[in-house]
Formats: structure tokens, C-alpha cells, sequence
């Protein structure tokens, strides 16, 4: 017997805690290549570390990491997706004041704090009136079978009134004697 390859599939299962079922799956599997040889129809294993494949060889687990979401806008905040989201919105503010409190005293707040409003709200009242104005140029391109405001045209009909005026000596000579005048009103 060579001196390499001492042990049976008994006593080299045992060695590694495995049944002899499993050490007969992993020789075929190819997992104990080099590590066992074929006498006489029985196999015998070395124990020796150095006959094993793959000894330096191995691949790393893939790790995910979690991506962070570092300086996100305000409106693009995810906080409503979370069970507790105004809390958590509430806390990431709380925060945010503190950074700002660290940087400036009470005195430097106070005085930007009003220029900060008025900006917004005129940055706001542009954007607003910028909206409009878009909204309005598009509703004046579109015609949905309406009015038109610039081709409007007074229009006169030709029904009787429901309580006519009194005619004049005029308007009876001209009905009268059936003639009709240019520019006669017709009701």
C-alpha cells in the first residue's frame, strides 16, 4: 500500500466528521480530486493538506452595502414610504438645525432668518405667476369648440320682441307703403 494514501473510506470519514455516504457524493463531485486513489475496487484517501484542489483559491461572498442617500432635495424625500415617516422627517430636521446652530450664534440667525422668508416668497410668487402665464398661453391655443373672444360678432335676429316699443309716424309710413330703408332695424 503507498504511504500517501493510508486510510479507507471508514477511518477518512471519520477523521472528517462526515459519514461515508457523503465522502462517496463529494468523490463524485470532483470535490476530493487528488486526494484519493482506486486499488483493487476499494479507494484509500491521504490526509495531507497540501493534495488538496483549490487550497488557495477561494472567492469572496458577495456583499452588498447599502447605499446611502446623501444630500437628497427636499422634494425628492422618501419619508412617506416609511411606517414612521414624520418622525423620522421631524428628527432629520432637528438635526439640520443643530448643524446650523453650531455654525452661526442666535444674533447671525436672527438677522438672515427675515431675508431668507422674503426670498422665498418672492421666488415663489415668480414661480407661481410663471405657471399661470404658461397655463394661459396654453388654454388660449387650444380651441374646445368655445367662443372665440377676438372673432366675436353681435348678432341680430330677427324675433319680435316681447314688449315692443311704440312706433314713430316714420316707421308707420314706412310700413305702410312697404318700403324698406338701408339701414332699417328689424325686430
Amino acid at each position: 500500500m503507498d504511504l500517501k494514501f493510508k486510510f479507507n473510506a471508514n477511518e477518512f470519514a471519520k477523521i472528517n466528521s462526515i459519514t461515508t455516504s457523503a465522502l462517496r457524493k463529494r468523490r463524485l463531485s470532483g470535490k476530493l480530486e487528488g486526494q484519493y486513489i482506486k486499488k483493487d475496487g476499494k479507494y484509500f484517501y491521504s490526509n495531507e493538506e497540501t493534495a488538496r484542489p483549490n487550497k488557495d483559491e477561494f472567492t469572496l461572498p458577495d456583499v452588498k452595502t447599502k447605499v446611502r442617500r446623501r444630500k437628497v432635495p427636499e422634494a425628492c424625500t422618501r419619508y412617506h414610504n416609511a411606517r414612521n415617516g414624520h418622525q423620522l422627517k421631524l428628527t432629520n430636521d432637528l438635526r439640520q438645525l443643530a448643524r446650523i446652530n453650531r455654525r452661526l450664534n442666535e444674533e447671525q440667525i436672527a438677522e438672515i432668518t427675515d431675508d431668507i422668508f422674503e426670498v422665498a416668497k418672492q421666488r415663489r410668487a415668480k414661480r407661481l405667476k410663471k405657471q399661470i402665464q404658461t397655463q394661459d398661453i396654453q388654454i388660449r391655443k387650444s380651441n374646445y369648440g368655445g367662443f372665440n373672444q377676438n372673432s366675436f360678432i353681435d348678432v341680430k335676429t330677427n324675433w319680435r320682441p316681447l314688449f315692443p316699443e311704440a312706433r314713430d309716424e316714420y316707421q308707420k309710413y314706412l310700413d305702410n307703403n312697404d318700403i324698406k330703408p338701408n339701414n332699417r332695424e328689424i325686430y
